[in-house]
């Protein structure tokens, strides 16, 4: 007396498992064609330095390691500031997305944000004896932009 698939309860109770062992073999072979796609597209993602439009700058400007603003006299000094001049500030300022204000410190238009400051035009609309300058600092224990100096 043979038994068919419908009359016999064990192989019943393994189609689930099957269709669980097929979904799973579906799933991964997807997973394994994406990641195919990705390691062999993700390199043309990356257009060479040589091949871009841009072109680098000289920098000009001053460097110094200074203590944090709010550090106690004697702090170490591990603040990395940048003074950047010259043609490469004017880029960083042209590329600062807000409106320059007139900022009371220094007497010029002035352009911040997030740790980094970009000074243009004096307040009154002259040209400033150097045209363009921003400044940030690095702090070299969190690896964050920060402010170099204040008012």
């Amino acid at each position: 007396m043979s038994t068919s698939p419908d009359q016999n309860p064990a192989a019943n109770r393994m189609e689930p498992v099957m269709n669980v062992g097929k979904q799973c073999a579906l799933y991964l072979g997807v997973v394994a064609a994406l990641a195919a796609g990705v390691a062999f597209f993700g390199p043309f993602d990356h257009v060479p330095a040589v091949a871009q439009e841009q072109s680098s700058l000289p920098l000009e400007g001053e460097f110094d390691m200074l203590a944090p603003l709010d550090a106690a006299e004697g702090a170490p000094k591990d603040i990395a500031v940048f003074f950047v001049t010259g043609k490469a500030a004017e880029k960083m300022w042209n590329a600062f997305p807000m409106e320059p204000v007139e900022d009371e410190c220094v007497g010029r238009l002035s352009k911040f944000g997030n740790g980094i400051v970009c000074y243009g035009a004096n307040g009154d609309g002259s040209p400033a004896e150097s045209p363009f300058e921003c400044s940030f600092g690095i702090d070299m224990k969190s690896q964050s932009l920060t402010l170099p100096h204040d008012c």
